[in-house]
């Protein structure tokens, strides 16, 4: 009987609360009067790097990643992925610059899958850009890679040469947890889970971005393109710069510079003088 829990280990073992307690006191959750449970009114996001082409409403992925993951899991020490995320499969495409990032974004909206796409602002995401379509299985998103993957071969502006991949998750989980073919789910993990399905709820987040909020997304694509030196950025500037070009001085250097003398090389046996280098032309190129 010795191995039996206490009351009072069962009493630590299931304290939501001390579980919870960061996002009660940072991420605005509150205990709902009625039924006991813990609930935040939350708003659409208005800084946003992501146009959320089509939403799947069976994803929760603000309780199970910014409440389970990044709040609960943290809090008690463990190293775990949320049960449900390990479900999760994405087909990610990498467009090389704005246009093509434009492009990706018709591209989803005729293939009218779960999917968003938009600048990528984390350092630890390699590239500029990003589209993601989001699938419930490995079989799932084998089935949405062949069709992804054939759409941006078809598009004259992205094609063979853009990446497409399909991975598990999200990207924080592999980094912080480990290579994603070695996850496992531990009973401590679904007893944890058991209890925020039950006390954690979340209202439905399936409404479209309004058509403002749109163009807000879209000109910060704009501005982080010309930021980055993707060049693209002018199809959507007339060819304007977003900001006036600098007063330059080097030039005034150039002009002291001695012209380039000619030299003697032998052509075939025979002397002959060689142009002068434009090396300006090569500083031009």
């Amino acid at each position: 009987m010795a191995d039996e829990r206490s009351y009072y280990n069962d009493l630590v073992a299931n304290d939501i609360i001390d579980m919870i307690r960061p996002a009660l006191t940072a991420n605005g959750y509150k205990i709902r009067w009625g039924d006991g449970k813990f609930h935040a009114e939350l708003s659409m996001a208005y800084e946003t790097p992501w146009h959320h082409i089509k939403h799947d409403g069976t994803l929760d992925c603000h309780t199970w990643h910014s409440i389970l993951f990044d709040v609960i899991y943290k809090r008690l020490g463990t190293k775990m992925v949320p049960s449900k995320c390990q479900q999760c499969w994405k087909v990610v495409v990498r467009p090389p610059t704005l246009l093509a990032l434009f492009a990706l974004e018709e591209v989803q909206k005729q293939l009218d899958r779960p999917s968003k796409c938009g600048i990528e602002v984390r350092e630890t995401v390699h590239g500029l850009y990003g589209g993601y379509f989001y699938n419930h299985s490995l079989e799932q998103g084998l089935e949405c890679y062949k069709t992804v993957r054939a759409a941006v071969d078809a598009e004259p502006l992205l094609g063979p040469d853009v990446p497409v991949i399909l991975k598990r998750a999200c990207t924080e989980f592999e980094h912080e947890v480990g290579p994603s073919d070695k996850w496992e789910v531990t009973d401590e993990q679904r007893h944890i889970e058991a209890l925020v399905d039950r006390w954690v709820v979340q209202d439905p987040m399936v409404q479209d971005q309004p058509d403002y909020l749109i163009n807000r997304v879209h000109r910060r694509w704009v501005e982080f393109a010309y930021a980055a030196g993707d060049g693209t950025y002018a199809h959507f500037t007339n060819g304007e710069p977003i900001y006036p070009a600098y007063v330059t001085y080097h030039h005034l250097a150039e002009e002291e510079r001695p012209a380039p003398k000619k030299r003697k090389v032998k052509v075939a046996g025979k002397d002959a003088e060689t142009a002068a280098i434009d090396t300006k032309g090569i500083e031009k190129r």
